[in-house]
């Protein structure tokens, strides 16, 4: 059908300015043109997943649908403030946004799969800083080009896309930086027990910088075209996502402060008296030094002196709940509640 839409046109004109007029004069062809344009964006999207990332596993799948009918939603309403403006190219710069998303919610994934991976492939490095690279590259052109767009031109439709592309290159560097964080943990061949930390800080961040494209996003469009209530709820979720994160960071860091002076240490004799010596943490039996050991540190800690111990000393919390001291620190560092 759309071969044929084509043919007819390019039949009945001499000219390819004239045959290219009737088509974009003629609502059906300009529908069949849109559809067809829209089967190879499909396939070329469904070409490159397979180049960069092969075999996309179900949990995958299931999490493009859940983020792409929500980041439609959300683009459409952002959208409907400048439908006075909305045109072909608009359509086309909304199709290119998503197909964008969609890659970089996948590459958020994959990364995110590093954790329980115990070693990395060449073709996996090969994929990854790949498509890295041509998604960086992507979002500073188009952040340029909406920037220069509305440099010449004014509040047009490309201050809506121009704040889309913020938000993908502050996304994108939490991912970057994550992958690295990442590539570190796997190639020390140990734990590294500090990773946690380095994450929560990446998180931390992120939603500082998310914040601030929303609130810039919010101030543009206000002065512009009036409140934007589409962006409310982000920018709500953004502020309370940022505070309660600052909130987790205050925790953290008294509960990380003097972790040897503020908890003592439990003994054999102790662990033996409790029903399960279980750490639930990493669900491996815990065992204690002896009874003189854990009093003289215990003294020690009273005293104000604390004394390096091992990372499997059993440590217990106010709660009387305890745990091996790396388990602790490493919990503590994602959460700021006893784990039981």
């Amino acid at each position: 059908a759309d071969g044929s839409v084509i043919a007819s046109a390019f039949t009945q004109h001499e000219y390819f300015y004239t045959a290219c007029v009737q088509l974009s004069q003629s609502g059906t062809a300009m529908l069949v043109l849109a559809n067809m344009g829209l089967l190879l964006t499909i396939l070329l999207g469904k070409l490159l997943v397979r180049v960069f990332f092969g075999q996309l596993r179900a949990v995958e799948v299931e999490r493009l649908y859940e983020q792409g009918w929500l980041s439609i939603t959300e683009t459409l309403l952002a959208l409907a403030v400048l439908r006075d403006q909305f045109d072909v190219a608009t359509l086309s710069m909304f199709v290119f946004l998503l197909f964008c998303k969609i890659f970089h919610w996948m590459l958020e994934d994959r990364i995110g799969f590093m954790e329980q991976q115990t070693r990395l492939t060449a073709l996996f490095f090969v994929r990854t800083l790949s498509l890295s690279a041509i998604l960086a590259v992507t979002d500073c052109l188009m952040l340029m080009y909406a920037a220069e767009n509305t440099r010449r031109y004014g509040a047009t439709m490309m201050i809506v896309f121009g704040f889309e592309y913020a938000l993908l290159l502050v996304r994108f560097q939490s991912t970057c930086a994550k992958f690295v964080l990442n590539v570190i943990d796997i190639s020390r061949g140990s734990e590294w027990e500090e990773k946690q930390s380095f994450v929560f800080y990446v998180d931390l961040l992120h939603d500082f910088a998310k914040l601030l494209v929303y609130l810039g996003f919010f101030v543009v469009l206000t002065m512009y075209y009036g409140l934007p209530i589409h962006i409310l709820r982000e920018l709500y979720m953004t502020i309370r996502s940022f505070y309660t994160r600052c909130g987790d960071w205050v925790r953290y860091r008294k509960a990380m402060q003097n972790m040897h002076l503020r908890y003592p240490t439990v003994s054999q004799d102790g662990l033996d008296e409790m029903n399960d010596k279980t750490c639930i943490i990493c669900r491996e039996e815990m065992s204690g030094p002896t009874q003189e050991q854990a009093d003289a540190w215990n003294n020690a800690r009273r005293a104000g002196n604390a004394q390096p111990l091992s990372g499997d000393t059993p440590k217990q919390l106010p709660c009387s709940h305890v745990f091996h001291f790396n388990c602790l620190r490493s919990w503590l560092e994602r959460q700021q509640s006893c784990p039981t």
